[in-house]
């Protein structure tokens, strides 16, 4: 059967199908034709036609607020209008931009009316052009609450200016006629001694130290040369009545009693980010009429720039090491001798240390940041007298502690500062290496390392001195006069935003060399007590001394501090009660150390609030009987070597070896 088209047979269907095809290339045409005279009309006018049916209208919209111009610029999507005129094309945008515009404004005039505390002042014409017009208008709002809040920041920041004063933080303090003196030298150098002498010969004064510790050493050798005195720490006060003299940790400072000398010992923390601030506010506000500073070559500067500051004359006096300190090749543990100290850098690596000291057959003595001054004190009596071979101790040796340290040896010379483990700085190097070779007692000390590489860095650090910058700044931190003034000013007395105003607000800019110390742990402790609202209702000075404790941010001791802050606002009182309760853990040592923290940290408030934490002779005694178990806990960890256990003999199996088959390779 033969199949043939039926186009081909039907002449009809063949002419409807050509009519139809020129038809719709007609059509096509026509549809061309239109599109390119909408097109050729819609470019006359600066509209782009989009597809078949829309065109994008480019436009332009000026807004007047207060004295500021908003210019908002880009194109539109509307549908093609009826007649391609520009007054259709307005017309097709009124229902579409109109109400974005409307919205636009009212948001702008509300956050102006919250933002500003005063109306704008600013003429400014600020323009926004984007491709599209409300990618224009998006961005417009974003810029313009962001001047909003740079404008009343600038505002806030020239009344804190002008009502703090904090540029002239320094000059603040009295101008009496007064001298300073700086005793440089290293370690072992006979300044800290002969500071002293002129504190003993004084008819008043102040010893100011870095650590409890040394404070305690200052105040018995006093008493020793019978010269009466007090001793005031942040946990403690021993006060005689007849006393003219007083030794203290630095940020103790007596800031309202006039004295003849002051006696400020390490100054070269005048650097120092963290506690810097107390150096200055020392040297700076005492009222002594001779202030002598005691510090290493690195702080000279920094003791220079704030005297000039202050506008008094400082005169330099230079001690020079009695006995020489020499770097010597590395020392391994098992090379240790009696009056060595190894120094590390964490509690844990300070244990651990101990324990492969001990395995060689010598007793150990440890010192570490962790362990309360009066574990400390004894830790370090017993290597003075002999008791035990070898120190094993944090950096927390290189302030000033008097230890007869015959050879010092860098388990590391790197160290973890919170952030990233870094190589230590040369003047850390040189504060802790000087602690070797007690004069009167060592012809010489000699500092060391485990490995070559730790030996490499301290030579360049001890054997070539590098000034510090110039340009460092001076430390200074608010007091809570300041914090009550800018209360008022930014209208919040949450002592975390009031400090976090501080640290990332004012001083930032470089023309001034002061700068805001560094304030984050204050600020996490702050957070963590304002979390509780009943907080909140005790009145901003009691708030602010608070966030001052002493409290690690780790642990449990912030949640325990919180606790007593609640307290004190609900029921007035604080006993204590989680030292007097048991503790239960694994490692009775570091359970020991907390408590002896939290026990030290209860003192340091009943000396502030003696009416709410009124068990302080109480916890008193439960801190020594702490301090004891610490004290028996590393006398058990030191005081008794460990000797290496004999190898365990290898099990060997009765009868003849088994012959092994070597697998050969195929």
């Amino acid at each position: 059967m033969r199949y043939t088209d039926a186009t081909m047979t039907d002449p009809e269907a063949g002419q409807t199908a050509d009519a139809a095809a020129e038809a719709a290339a007609e059509a096509a045409a026509e549809s061309k034709r239109e599109r390119a005279r909408l097109k050729k009309i819609a470019g006359s006018l600066g509209w782009k036609l989009i597809g078949a049916s829309t065109v994008e209208i480019r436009i332009e919209r000026e807004l007047q607020f207060g004295p500021r111009v908003v210019v908002v610029r880009g194109r539109v999507p509307v549908p093609v209008p009826d007649e391609m005129t520009e007054a259709a094309g307005e017309a097709a945008l009124a229902p579409i931009v109109d109400p974005s515009l409307g919205k636009f404004r009212h948001t702008l005039e509300r956050a102006g009316s919250k933002i500003l505390s005063a109306p704008d002042d600013v003429a400014k014409r600020h323009v926004f052009d984007r491709s599209s017009f409300f990618t224009a208008l998006e961005d417009a709002q974003r810029a313009m609450v962001r001047a909003y809040q740079e404008l009343e920041n600038r505002r806030v920041d020239e009344r804190v200016e002008a009502d703090l004063g904090l540029r002239f933080y320094v000059e603040g303090f009295g101008r009496e006629d007064r001298t300073f003196d700086y005793f440089v030298g290293p370690t072992n150098s006979g300044k800290t001694y002969a500071a002293i002498e002129l504190l003993r010969e004084a008819e008043s004064g102040v010893y100011l130290a870095p650590l409890r510790l040394l404070a305690l050493e200052v105040f018995e050798r006093l008493k020793d040369l019978g010269v009466a005195a007090s001793l005031v720490t942040g946990e403690e006060r021993v006060t005689d009545s007849a006393a003219r003299h007083v030794s203290s940790t630095v940020e103790m400072v007596d800031l309202g009693r006039e004295i003849d000398v002051a006696i400020v010992d390490e100054a070269q923390m005048l650097q120092d980010e963290q506690r810097g601030w107390a150096w200055t506010l020392a040297i700076a506000g005492v009222r002594a009429k001779r202030v002598v500073m005691c510090g290493s070559e690195d702080g000279l500067h920094a003791a220079q720039r704030l005297a000039a500051r202050l506008g008094v004359p400082l005169r330099v006096r230079r001690f020079e090491r009695k006995n020489p300190l020499e770097v010597v090749d590395p020392i391994p543990l098992g090379a240790l001798r009696r009056g060595d100290a190894v120094v590390a850098f964490s509690r844990n690596a300070v244990v651990g240390l101990q324990a492969q000291i001990g395995r060689g057959g010598l007793s150990t003595a440890a010192i570490y940041g962790s362990l309360s001054p009066a574990v400390r004190r004894r830790e370090a009596e017993r290597f003075r007298s002999g008791t035990a071979d070898v120190l094993v101790a944090t950096d927390a040796i290189g302030l000033g502690l008097n230890l007869p340290i015959r050879r010092l040896i860098f388990a590391s010379v790197e160290k973890f500062d919170g952030q990233v483990e870094r190589v230590l700085a040369p003047p850390e190097i040189r504060q802790i290496a000087g602690r070797a070779g007690r004069f009167g007692l060592h012809e010489k000390g000699q500092v060391s390392a485990l490995d070559a590489r730790g030996v490499r860095v301290l030579r360049a650090s001890i054997e070539r001195f590098e000034p510090a910058p110039l340009d460092l700044p001076i430390w200074i931190s608010p007091t809570d006069e300041h914090l009550r003034r800018l209360a008022e000013i930014i209208g919040t007395t949450r002592v975390s935003r009031l400090l976090q105003f501080f640290q990332t607000r004012v001083l930032r800019d470089e023309e001034s060399d002061l700068r805001i110390a560094n304030l984050s742990d204050t600020i996490e402790v702050a957070v963590a007590l304002e979390m509780n609202d009943r907080f909140l209702s005790l009145p901003l000075a009691v708030r602010c001394t608070y966030s001052r404790a002493p409290v690690t941010t780790r642990g449990t001791s912030l949640a325990v501090l919180a606790r007593w802050g609640e307290r004190h606002a609900t029921e007035g009182r604080v006993d204590g009660s989680e030292l007097t309760n048991g503790f239960a853990g694994v490692d009775r040592l570091l359970l020991h150390e907390d408590r002896s923290r939290l026990a030290t940290l209860y003192l340091w408030l009943s000396q502030r609030f003696p009416d709410v934490y009124a068990s302080g002779p109480e916890i008193t005694r439960v801190r020594e009987r702490i301090d004891d178990d610490i004290h028996d806990a590393l006398m058990r960890q030191g005081d008794r070597p460990k000797r290496d256990r004999a190898a365990p003999k290898p099990f060997r199996p009765k009868g003849p070896p088994k012959f092994q088959k070597r697998r050969l390779p195929k």
